[in-house]
C-alpha cells in the first residue's frame, strides 16, 4: 500500500510537467555521448547500454541527487535509444573508435583450402579524352565493377575481372561517342608456381600472420612502411590503408588497425562523403599533398567500412605524354567494397585474359 501512496505523489508531482525537448535533452545526450566513446576507447570488449550507464550513473555532482526512480528508468530508456551513433561524431578519432567497435562485432571468414576469397566491389574513375579539334579535353567519370578471387592457399591463380558499367560527362565536357577500353569484360590471371606465400605483405595469402595486438600491429606497420618514401605519418597512413581494404574477412584485424590510424597526425573528419557506389557516409582523410586527399568511408549509421575515395582537393595539373590538362578540384575516384565471400573455385578465364606471373 505504501508503495501504491509513493507512485501515485509522483505521478500527481509530474503531473503538471511538460515533456522534454529535443533542446532540453541536448546537454545529456552530449553527456551520454562522450561517455560512451570514453568507455570504449578504453574497452574494446565491452557492449550495450549497460556499461554506458555505469559510465555516467558514477559521475559525480548535484546531477543525480534526489531523482526518483521514475526519472533513473525514463534515463535508461532514453539512453537505450540514443546510444551508440544518436550524435554524430565529432572528429576522426571519434568516428575510428566506432569504425573499431563495428568491425569488432562481425565475423570472421575462414576459408578452407582451396577455397578462393571472392571480393565484389565497384571502382569510380578518372578519364581524360582529347578532343579531335585540338581544342582540349574531356573529363569522363567512369564505373566499373570489379569482381577478385584470390586463393586460400599458395600456388594457384588469382583472377581479376573488371566490366565497365556506364560513363558520364562531368559538368563542362561534352559527351564522348567511343571510350577506349571501354567494350566487354577484362580478365586478368595472376599465376605463380611458388610453394610458399609470395613476399607482398598486403595479399590476402598472408592476412593471418598480422597481429591483432595494437602496439605489435604497429611495430609491424611501421616496418613495411619504413620502405616507402614521403613523410612518416603518410607512410603509415598509406599502408594502414592498403591493409584494411584486404581485411574485409578479417574484422579482428580491421578494428585494432583503426586504432592505430586513430592515432595518426593530420587525420581529418569529412562528415558527408558519397562512396563509389553511390551510398553515403562519412570519412576519415589525410592530404597526401597540396591537391589529393585520401579517406577512408564509413556508413553514417553502422559505422562499417564502405571502401576508399581519393578526392582532387585543388585543381591538379596533369602531363601524360607531354599533353598538359587540368583535373578539376572536386574530382572523387575509388573503390567501395559491396562484399567478400567464399567460393569453391575460381571461375574459369576467357581465352582473351592477360596472364601475368608472379615471382617466387
Amino acid at each position: 500500500m505504501d508503495e501504491m501512496n509513493e507512485m501515485d505523489a509522483l505521478r500527481r508531482l509530474w503531473a503538471g510537467t511538460p515533456d522534454g525537448s529535443a533542446a532540453d535533452l541536448a546537454g545529456s545526450r552530449a553527456l551520454m555521448e562522450r561517455a560512451y566513446v570514453k568507455d570504449r576507447q578504453e574497452d574494446r570488449r565491452a557492449r550495450g547500454p549497460r556499461r554506458i550507464l555505469r559510465s555516467a550513473v558514477r559521475m559525480p555532482g548535484p546531477l543525480f541527487k534526489g531523482m526518483a526512480a521514475v526519472t533513473v528508468a525514463a534515463a535508461v530508456v532514453v539512453a537505450t535509444q540514443l546510444v551508440p551513433g544518436a550524435v554524430p561524431p565529432a572528429s576522426a578519432q571519434e568516428l575510428l573508435a566506432r569504425a573499431a567497435d563495428a568491425a569488432s562485432e562481425q565475423t570472421e571468414l575462414k576459408l578452407r583450402p582451396g577455397q578462393y576469397l571472392h571480393v565484389r566491389s565497384v571502382a569510380a574513375r578518372h578519364m581524360t579524352v582529347g578532343r579531335k579539334d585540338g581544342t582540349g579535353v574531356d573529363h569522363l567519370a567512369i564505373k566499373v565493377a570489379e569482381d577478385t578471387w584470390e586463393p586460400a592457399e599458395p600456388g594457384k591463380p588469382w583472377l581479376v575481372r573488371e566490366e565497365p558499367k556506364g560513363v558520364a560527362p562531368y559538368p563542362g565536357s561534352r559527351p564522348v561517342p567511343s571510350v577506349p577500353g571501354m567494350a566487354g569484360v577484362d580478365e586478368s590471371v595472376y599465376e605463380s608456381s611458388c610453394d610458399k606465400t609470395p613476399g607482398d605483405e598486403l595479399s590476402y595469402l598472408r592476412l593471418g600472420e598480422w597481429p591483432t595486438d595494437v602496439a605489435a600491429l604497429r611495430a609491424r606497420i611501421e616496418k613495411v612502411a619504413a620502405q616507402q618514401e614521403g613523410p612518416g605519418h603518410l607512410r603509415l597512413w598509406l599502408t594502414i590503408s592498403d591493409l584494411i581494404k584486404k581485411s574485409a574477412a578479417r574484422p579482428s584485424l580491421a578494428a585494432p588497425l583503426f586504432e592505430v590510424a586513430s592515432s595518426l597526425e593530420g587525420i581529418t573528419l569529412v562528415p558527408d562523403v558519397t562512396d563509389a557506389a553511390g551510398r553515403p557516409g562519412m570519412a576519415v582523410g589525410m592530404a597526401e599533398d597540396e591537391t589529393m586527399r585520401s579517406e577512408l568511408v564509413f556508413d553514417k549509421e553502422t559505422y562499417r567500412y564502405l571502401g576508399i575515395r581519393y578526392v582532387v582537393t585543388k585543381d591538379r595539373t596533369e602531363n601524360p605524354g607531354g599533353r598538359a590538362y587540368v583535373v578539376p578540384r572536386g574530382t572523387a575516384t575509388g573503390t567501395a567494397l559491396l562484399g567478400v565471400e567464399a567460393a569453391d573455385a575460381m571461375p574459369e578465364p576467357s581465352p582473351q585474359a592477360s596472364r601475368l606471373r608472379i615471382p617466387c
